[in-house]
């Protein structure tokens, strides 16, 4: 059974056949509620495989307007719990943001499998673990067809981007609260969560900037993740260039992997069918020309295919070559052309992973 956190601002439905909608909490999109689930890997490596068998939610509830007492903060507990189990057992912490068509539950599953996979092969050579798992379950439809549920979803991906920002620097303010927590936060963001991404960092320079600046971008951001890996992403290819779009992400992130597949079938219909410009998840970065050293493009285009209709879209969670280049750069003790099974295009920036 693996236990994986969530953070999510969906509703809850009248009819408890599901735990979560696909609706935005009844508060507004930019409430979140948090808890723990817990899942287990019952056969094989597809989402099947995992089911969900218990959801806890933790309660949030306001204090007393008159008093101030009775106030109840779940997502206070949940995130001190983390802060300290991952201080305790000197874990990383990885978030996830799932991409377009994903039900609560789905997002559920995928973080299970992304929290077997990604393991955390520890830089004195000791053994691997399991990093602690947040998924932010933001209210895709969980549906591929009619075509207007992809522009839906993106609607509400870019409306999740307050509640995922809150998220953030609530958690980074728990991981301060006590003094500095070490442990790395790695964040992955795969498919349209890079649209949900990159709407929470916009979110949080809001939030943190100077209203009265005419000078967007120039906000000290706190530096919340070691390592950003943006996965698949149907993002413009320019984003990084651009501050109304990603690119302060290299003030959050102290390094910034895109892996991307000229090969991936849904992004291609993202960029023929769906009216989007060129995709980062297809070519990587548009240019390199201005962008932070601390950004790579790892090329997946010869490992990106599985056994299923996944249209060569899911081998950030699927194709071992893939998963075991993502442990190389999560166990920090190798150089970006020394990782296994990586061909150096441009040395520092492209990288083509081989079978």
């Amino acid at each position: 059974m693996t236990t994986v956190y969530f953070v999510t601002n969906r509703d809850r439905p009248r009819k408890r056949d599901a735990v979560f909608g696909e609706r935005f909490n009844e508060d507004g999109p930019q409430f979140y509620r948090v808890g723990r689930a817990e899942v287990d890997h019952v056969s094989g490596d597809w989402d099947e495989g995992y089911k969900v068998r218990s959801v806890e939610i933790l309660a949030e509830r306001k204090p007393n307007p008159k008093t101030g007492r009775g106030g109840l903060l779940g997502s206070s507990r949940l995130l001190r719990e983390i802060r300290h189990e991952a201080k305790k057992g000197r874990r990383d912490v990885i978030v996830l943001i799932p991409g377009f068509a994903n039900t609560f539950e789905s997002s559920l599953q995928r973080a299970a499998q992304v929290k077997e996979r990604y393991l955390i092969d520890p830089p004195d050579g000791g053994e691997p673990y399991e990093p602690h798992m947040i998924v932010f379950s933001w209210p895709s439809n969980g549906r591929t067809i009619p075509p207007w549920e992809y522009h839906s979803d993106r609607d509400d991906a870019a409306a999740s981007g307050a509640a995922a920002a809150r998220f953030f620097m609530r958690f980074w303010d728990v991981l301060n609260e006590l003094g500095r927590c070490d442990q790395p936060i790695h964040i992955v963001a795969h498919s349209m969560g890079n649209w949900a991404f990159r709407h929470a960092i916009l979110g949080i320079n809001n939030f943190l900037g100077d209203p009265a600046s005419s000078t967007p971008g120039r906000t000290n951001l706190p530096k919340v993740f070691a390592n950003a890996f943006l996965m698949a992403a149907d993002e413009d290819d320019d984003a990084l260039e651009d501050v109304n779009k990603m690119g302060l992400l290299p003030q959050l992130a102290r390094f910034i992997h895109v892996y991307h597949s000229a090969d991936d079938g849904a992004l291609t219909i993202s960029d023929t069918t769906k009216f989007n410009p060129d995709r980062l998840g297809t070519n990587g970065p548009r240019t390199f020309s201005g962008l932070s050293s601390r950004v790579a493009a790892i090329d997946c285009s010869k490992v990106d295919k599985t056994e299923t209709l996944h249209a060569n879209h899911q081998y950030y969670r699927i194709r071992k070559e893939v998963v075991d280049d993502v442990r190389a750069v999560l166990s920090g003790r190798f150089r970006a052309d020394e990782i296994d099974k990586r061909v150096t295009v441009e040395s520092g920036r492209r990288y083509r992973i081989e079978p």
